[in-house]
């Protein structure tokens, strides 16, 4: 499920590519009306950022340079797509130039690539005729492919900057994508794209088609492969040509549908159905939500609102519905094995690092301790709301523990390695939740398995922690 997923999203975002560049839009395109259209919304240096009438203003606080970070979700090609086109209304005047960061890490600046002044609304700066630097004064290469990409921006002391936008636009042709086609034999999963893309290395947008059969980890450690040398290429399963075809969000539709999601929300809240009916439309509706901000992929860089109403409107349900019973869920285990058991996943956990892993890195003390609330919440809905009514409706335990860890597993769509790991260690904390009904030490068993594998899988067996669209990322 996972693979088909993955390789449905790559067509989409390929077919989205070839639209915008057929019809002459850019590829790469900001538009800044809330702080988190910048990197940290914020900016780097001496200056406040506030939202007036739906655009970013910069001010600067005290006449030094500041610095602007664009939002990237891949690598930027500026050899192909060299012209930088901003608007932008500026109380006075000032200089701007650019900092980018190439692969290798290395930072180049540009300073004084152009005037600021009130009298001008809009720059068009060719990037490849800047003289660029890196911050010891050594001259840098024109840039490529860049990870990272920021305005610098001087004026005087209070003088503001009204951002509206910016983009990467091209002077060349595109080919069209089968005059550029590039399969991908099995092996390169094993040995790296180098000996296959040679015919790609002067393309501003190759077609590159995936091996057949691969999962969705190896089409997307491919894609980032490809991507850190050809940020505009198409990358497609096998078999598949993309055509010029911006895909549809039904967006009114899913909006509609939402309006009677959370209409029957409200009618099962206060005129529940009786039996077993009563039980099975409680159980759609908690999860609904959460299923149609993950699996729906609502989820990317930031929620959807579609996917935070559905979301929230399914735990606000799962809350009313236990409001009697919340003291479950802080429920002290009877014996001291009640608390052991539902740490032997951690041992599994442990023997995966050693195996597969690598150097555990440290997680901040804040992200631990609101992870751990997470988990909580997490085995809280599974076990207490879900499970229970599960056991309610199914003539043996064991299914109800073995729909759990579906369900479960299901939460954490597309990331297929995550969710075969939540599978089996749901398996076991459904089973641990039967004999001691107490969900504390499966959240703290949970929360601590999740944390050594974001500190020392991730990046190895696992590719991440994301779900939902973030997984693309």
């Amino acid at each position: 499920m996972a693979a088909r997923i993955t390789a449905a999203q790559l067509r989409d975002q390929a077919q989205w590519q070839l639209a915008r560049v057929q019809a002459s839009q850019p590829l790469w395109e900001w538009r800044f009306r809330k702080l988190h259209d910048l990197i940290a919304g914020r900016a780097f240096g001496n200056a406040k950022v506030s939202v007036d009438d739906d655009v970013l203003t910069i001010t600067s606080t005290d006449g030094t340079p500041y610095e602007l970070g664009l939002p990237i979700a891949w690598s930027l090609d500026l050899a192909h797509w060299p012209l930088l086109q901003l608007e932008f209304k500026s109380s006075d005047r000032g200089e701007l130039g650019f900092v980018v960061t190439n692969p290798s890490g290395v930072s180049c600046v540009a300073l004084a690539a152009d005037a600021l002044s009130p009298e001008t609304a809009s720059l068009r700066i060719d990037l490849r005729g800047l003289t660029w630097k890196t911050a010891s004064g050594a001259p840098c290469p024109t840039p490529g492919a860049v990870q990272m990409l920021r305005l610098r921006i001087q004026t005087h002391e209070h003088a503001t900057l009204r951002l509206t936008s910016a983009s990467l636009l091209t002077t060349e042709p595109t080919q069209p994508p089968q005059q550029s086609a590039i399969d991908l034999p099995d092996e390169v999963t094993g040995t790296g794209i180098d000996r296959f893309v040679d015919r790609a290395q002067n393309m501003a947008m190759p077609l590159f088609h995936l091996p057949d059969g691969i999962d969705a980890e190896a089409m997307l450690s491919l894609r980032d492969q490809l991507r850190a040398r050809w940020p505009a290429a198409l990358i497609v399963p096998a078999g598949v040509t993309p055509q010029a075809v911006t895909p549809s969000s039904h967006n009114s539709i899913w909006w509609a549908a939402c309006v009677v999601y959370l209409l029957a929300l409200v009618w099962l809240a206060f005129k529940p159905f009786k039996g077993n009916w009563r039980v099975w439309f409680e159980i759609a509706g908690c999860l609904l939500g959460p299923l149609w901000l993950i699996a729906g992929l609502h989820w990317g860089l930031y929620p959807t609102p579609l996917g935070l109403t559905a979301f929230g409107a399914g735990l606000l349900f799962a809350i009313f519905i236990e409001r009697r019973h919340l003291p479950r869920l802080w429920r002290w285990p009877s014996s001291r094995r009640d608390w052991l058991w539902p740490f032997a996943p951690l041992v599994l956990t442990v023997l995966l690092t050693i195996l597969y892993g690598h150097t555990l890195s440290l997680l901040p003390l804040g992200h631990v301790l609101a992870y751990f609330g997470w988990a909580w919440l997490q085995q809280w809905l599974m076990l207490i709301v879900i499970m229970r009514r599960l056991e309610q409706v199914l003539y043996r335990p064991a299914w109800a523990v073995l729909a759990t860890a579906i369900v479960f597993a299901l939460l954490h769509t597309p990331n297929g390695m995550l969710m075969q790991l939540c599978f089996v260690g749901e398996l076991w904390w459904a089973w641990c939740f039967l004999r001691s009904r107490s969900v504390l030490p499966i959240a703290l068993a949970h929360a601590a398995c999740a944390l050594l594998v974001e500190s020392g899988l991730v990046g190895g067996l696992v590719r991440s922690l994301e779900v939902s669209a973030r997984f693309f990322l």
